[in-house]
């Protein structure tokens, strides 16, 4: 999704004359063209995530549309002062784009696995936040962020799947006799969607975007089952787990909640996103068994 996302950017800078685009010493074989079409509109700052931040706010007085790319460990928390003071104070419309999701940077250890980004942007107000599922959410994603005006964050997940097919920033998939519901995003929703291919007591949520969160858009899914389980690569407290449990209380709805995510910082060694989804049950064996526990709890009818 990330080359999908790229194109789509350089795309938008043949279009409209006020889009910049700036990295962080990132996006080898990926970026190169933008800076040989559009020198004058890229800027590489090189390792100095934070100077990212304050140049695009700059660029923002300037009259122009910046979109900053990075990895999304060293944008979120590196940046988070910046992204406070010089992007949320003044609603300055900066699309920010973290590259990787949860465990992709799987060998790189604990300091590389982005499972605590998206929560501490939200701690911010007024960013959206978004985290495609799949290239058809993806692909559009970039006109539609620079035409809305507002502060954007994008958690890019590596990969390029095909489902759900759709632009919708919530899509429900409803099993036809389910009692359990599946709220996911990003790479998780692909582990998720195999598991409901496979049975048709289960219904899926797939949330492409992740603020907000339009209680209309999922009220209907949340009070037709009985057993909610959220199924993330980021810790549930302040990811959609979290979301999730706050939006039910305050709407009166009180489907049975249960959380499948990260719950620390890891520091086995693994070489693939796929060790640590097996770690914390969120590949399709770990859905599996987490149904399966649910199912011996008689906490969903059989």
């Amino acid at each position: 999704m990330r080359g999908n996302i790229i194109n789509a950017v350089f795309d938008r800078m043949a279009r409209d004359e006020r889009v910049f685009f700036l990295t962080a010493d990132m996006g080898i074989n990926l970026v190169e063209r933008i800076a040989q079409a559009y020198p004058d509109r890229f800027l590489n700052v090189g390792i100095a995530e934070q100077n990212l931040i304050g140049v695009s706010a700059g660029l923002c007085n300037a009259g122009y549309k910046p979109v900053a790319y990075t990895i999304s460990n060293f944008l979120t928390h590196r940046c988070f002062e910046q992204i406070r003071n010089d992007i949320a104070l003044h609603e300055y419309p900066i699309v920010l784009l973290g590259t990787s999701a949860g465990f992709d940077n799987a060998p790189l250890g604990p300091t590389h696995h982005i499972v605590d980004d998206w929560g501490a942007i939200a701690g911010i107000p007024g960013i959206d936040i978004y985290c495609p599922s799949s290239v058809p959410f993806a692909e559009p994603l970039i006109d539609r962020l620079l035409n809305a005006g507002r502060p954007a964050y994008v958690r890019i997940p590596k990969g390029e799947p095909a489902e759900p097919a759709s632009t919708a920033d919530i899509v429900y998939l409803p099993g036809a006799r389910a009692h359990t519901l599946i709220a996911t995003y990003g790479s998780p929703a692909q582990n998720a969607l195999a598991v409901a291919a496979a049975r048709d007591d289960v219904s899926v949520l797939v949330f492409n975007r992740l603020r907000p969160i339009e209680w209309e858009q999922i009220a209907q899914p949340l009070r037709d089952h009985e057993t909610v389980i959220v199924v993330e690569d980021h810790f549930p407290e302040h990811g959609l787990y979290g979301a999730l449990c706050r939006l039910c209380m305050e709407a009166g709805v009180y489907p049975r909640i249960r959380s499948l995510a990260p719950q620390g910082y890891n520091l086995t060694v693994g070489t693939s996103a796929a060790y640590y989804e097996a770690i914390y049950g969120i590949d399709v064996a770990g859905i599996e068994e987490g149904l399966r526990a649910l199912e011996a709890a008689q906490l969903v009818r059989s």
